[in-house]
């Protein structure tokens, strides 16, 4: 890459979180390619509304000019999966991803950051995704299952602190030494905290990056996770701040062009809904009954009502 450009990351992956995280396994062939269609053309916007902006690194003293980018979900299942199965260990693996080559790992570790919806600039804190267990009891139960020694993959690391984080506390405290680390993407600033600690890092791609966004949460179909217990929510219901809320922290969008960005959420989220349809699906993003103001509740029906 040239030194005056940084990569703004944008990577696919609508289809097998449909797929794996919301299980909708029928989708048919044509729905797919629209899906990945549809995430092409975004990319294509926001190719057009942030490439080539100009900015300044305060630390390194030095300017640079954004260079946006779109890997698809084909291409990364392509090559993680190509890194793991090249891998010399034998330890069991554990993923921290439940979206891309689910069928790879031995266990999943269903981590994920919650956000308090009654202050969003605060610090986002870790806790298990929507539908898993506390995460004591998830690591506990991986080295009951897998014993002491593990390995672990997961789509990638921004700074190295949900997987430095989640390996210092809980592995620790549950008895579970990591030496290898698989990642798809991986920032520099994420490589030096990992190997930091240790740890062998093998990543497909490493970045120095803007930014780098899952490109559902800038379509509506992911966001910053909030806890259910919060409002008392017994059944798993998908609730999350959508990035929309704060674009300039959460997606680097700058101020001046931040509704652009909130129209093209607006506007992929519908096309989306109308692919869904095809497959007999209704996708609904709504304001949650108990806090209108910022969260936002996800739902994927089929056309019998069954929630997926």
């Amino acid at each position: 890459m040239e030194p005056n450009k940084r990569i703004y990351l944008l990577t696919g992956g609508l289809v097998p979180l449909l797929q794996n995280r919301h299980n909708i396994r029928d989708l048919s062939e044509d729905t797919k390619k629209h899906l990945r269609t549809i995430e092409h053309a975004y990319f294509a916007e926001t190719h057009l509304l942030l490439n080539g902006r100009s900015d300044y690194d305060k630390d390194a003293k030095e300017a640079f000019f954004w260079d946006v980018r779109f890997i698809p979900d084909e291409q990364i299942q392509r090559e993680l999966k190509s890194l793991v199965k090249a891998r010399k260990s034998t330890r069991p693996l554990v993923s921290f991803d439940d979206v891309y080559c689910v069928d790879l790992p031995d266990a999943h570790y269903h981590v994920t950051r919650i956000i308090n919806p009654d202050n969003i600039d605060e610090d986002p804190e870790l806790g298990p995704r929507f539908h898993a267990d506390p995460l004591e009891a998830q690591a506990e139960r991986i080295r009951k299952e897998l014993g002491s020694e593990i390995d672990i993959m997961d789509i990638g690391t921004f700074a190295g602190d949900t997987i430095g984080g989640e390996l210092k506390n809980r592995f620790a405290n549950a008895g579970l030494k990591v030496k290898n680390v698989y990642l798809a993407f991986a920032g520099r600033k994420g490589l030096k905290t990992l190997g930091d600690m240790g740890l062998n890092i093998h990543p497909v791609h490493v970045h120095d990056w803007v930014d780098w966004l899952e490109i559902r949460d800038c379509l509506g179909f992911d966001g910053r996770k909030v806890a259910n217990a919060k409002y008392g929510v017994k059944d798993p219901r998908y609730l999350f701040v959508r990035y929309s809320e704060k674009s300039e922290k959460w997606a680097s969008i700058p101020e001046g062009i931040k509704h652009k960005y909130e129209d093209l959420y607006k506007k992929y989220f519908a096309l989306i809904q109308t692919c869904l349809k095809g497959d007999g699906y209704t996708a609904k993003l709504e304001p949650f009954e108990e806090d209108s103001n910022v969260v936002y509740e996800l739902t994927i029906k089929n056309n019998a009502q069954k929630q997926n």
